[in-house]
């Protein structure tokens, strides 16, 4: 097939989450199983410095009666077309979608812009290039499935079909009934039954939806996890499955990875005490044969932390273990992890920032990894954590369930529970504690958990099935 992704992000161009993986992995698995790949995302203004083809585009479209223009640019990477949308006022700006505190006001408009360009660039292409699915990846490329239909009534892109990806479906951008006019929209193309968003308007329209794991898939279909659009998903039903994200093993193996001091494996786990020992050098901690805690995170309560912060300062009172945490995010979270480090100086460190190599040197010097989010669509370090031996414990949520067999259940992999609370997480933090003094079960959870394989090659698979219900939706 003729493949296009809209997205807004793509690991390797720009990435503020685990959307950018998702969207790179997924796309590489397809290239290799025979189909035409082109991402189409907005040219921010980190990738003015990228080498572009000489050869480009220009198109107009109509917004508010006004007719906006772009230009559309090439480059190739790892085999695969990259087509940036190209308009200086929208997207020329030093974030994606936010000043660093606040997301820009005109979010709305300028995402709408993206797609409305892209799919006027599509329909110029000749017959034999026009893609049979253009794939959507949330909100930022959720109107895709409105503008293709209008082009359609026309006579254009007549053979393609839109399908929509829901990375987390808290994020909407939501709209006004104002908005309508401005993003060229009309009162057919909205749902009647939910609250009035980009994302929503992509649920009722596009052609097949899908969620990135089961586990998040059947939470979408009551509230409060759906965020108002439980009923929407529910109409959607027959046309809407969960989809399990893959691991990208080429970047994500104990055995190869170059940012480790040394490599190990399932068979041969001898290099894992030596990562662990160098990186509590690197933080100042002194080496220990208590169990070390990591955790690499975006640092909001979707992830957590408003009851793992109060855990950690009770527990770390009467344990030994080590924590080491890495992340960015909202200083509400940010200040009280500053303060148990002043407070636990010699088991706990804070790292705010993230680092790539550093991210991976926490993976395979962890003997735990903390993952005790309140709500995730699917999670991708629970699944690193799991091939580098380094077992998670995580909320029985959304993927993370998909993914990790808790303590006492058959062929465990890690340690999960079930409520978000402090008093849950104490539990299980002293469940891996116990697991971790007894040496030979510890051994065997931790070699299962590294021969689990999450690739995106299944999830391709899976795609590709949805891709063809699409042409019978």
């Amino acid at each position: 097939m003729q493949i296009v992704f809209l997205c807004s992000e793509y690991e390797g161009l720009l990435k503020t989450g685990g959307l950018a993986d998702a969207t790179r992995g997924l796309a590489q698995a397809l290239r290799q199983q025979g189909h035409q790949l082109t991402i189409v995302l907005p040219r921010y203004g980190a990738l003015y410095e990228l080498p572009v083809q000489q050869q480009w585009q220009s198109v107009y479209v109509e917004m508010n009666g006004q007719q906006l223009g772009a230009a559309v640019r090439h480059l190739v990477q790892d085999d695969i077309q990259i087509t940036l949308i190209e308009h200086h006022d929208f997207f020329n700006r030093p974030r994606p979608y936010d000043d660093g505190e606040h997301a820009y006001p005109d979010n709305a408009l300028r995402f709408a812009f993206f797609c409305k360009a892209a799919l006027a660039y599509l329909a110029q292409l000749p017959a034999s290039e026009s893609p049979a699915i253009i794939h959507g990846h949330d909100w930022q490329s959720a109107l895709g499935s409105v503008y293709l239909k209008q082009l359609q009534q026309l006579g254009k892109l007549q053979s393609s079909r839109f399908v929509l990806s829901i990375h987390n479906a808290a994020y909407q951008q939501g709209l006004g009934w104002h908005d309508l006019p401005l993003l060229d929209l009309c009162r057919d193309d909205i749902p009647q039954q939910a609250p009035l968003s980009m994302l929503s308007i992509g649920v009722l329209n596009a052609s097949q939806l899908n969620t990135v794991s089961e586990g998040y898939r059947e939470e979408l279909l009551s509230e409060p996890a759906a965020n108002g659009l439980s009923q929407l998903y529910q109409t959607r039903q027959a046309d809407f499955t969960g989809i399990l994200n893959g691991c990208d093993y080429s970047r994500w193996d104990p055995a190869t990875d170059h940012s480790l001091v040394a490599n190990y494996s399932a068979a041969d786990l001898s290099g894992k005490a030596l990562c662990k020992a160098q990186l509590l050098r690197q933080v100042g901690l002194a080496d220990s044969k208590m169990p070390l805690f990591v955790a690499v995170s975006r640092v909001t309560g979707q992830k957590g932390f408003s009851f793992l912060i109060p855990a950690l300062a009770q527990w770390l009172v009467h344990s030994s273990s080590l924590v080491v945490m890495m992340g960015t995010g909202e200083q509400q979270f940010i200040q009280p992890l500053k303060a148990l480090q002043q407070q636990f100086p010699s088991k706990f460190r804070f790292i705010e920032g993230f680092d790539d190599d550093f991210s991976h040197q926490l993976e395979a010097a962890g003997d735990f990894f903390l993952m005790p989010s309140l709500f995730e669509p699917c999670g991708l370090n629970q699944i690193y954590s799991l091939r580098y031996g380094t077992l998670p414990i995580v909320r029985a949520t959304g993927g993370l369930k998909d993914t990790v067999v808790g303590l006492g259940k058959r062929g465990a992999t890690g340690v999960s529970f079930e409520q978000p609370t402090a008093e849950d997480l104490m539990v299980a933090l002293q469940q891996a504690e116990s697991l971790f003094n007894d040496a030979r079960k510890y051994k065997t959870i931790q070699q299962r958990a590294m021969n689990q394989y999450f690739g995106w090659d299944q999830a391709a698979v899976k795609y590709q099935r949805m891709y063809l219900r699409a042409f019978n939706s």
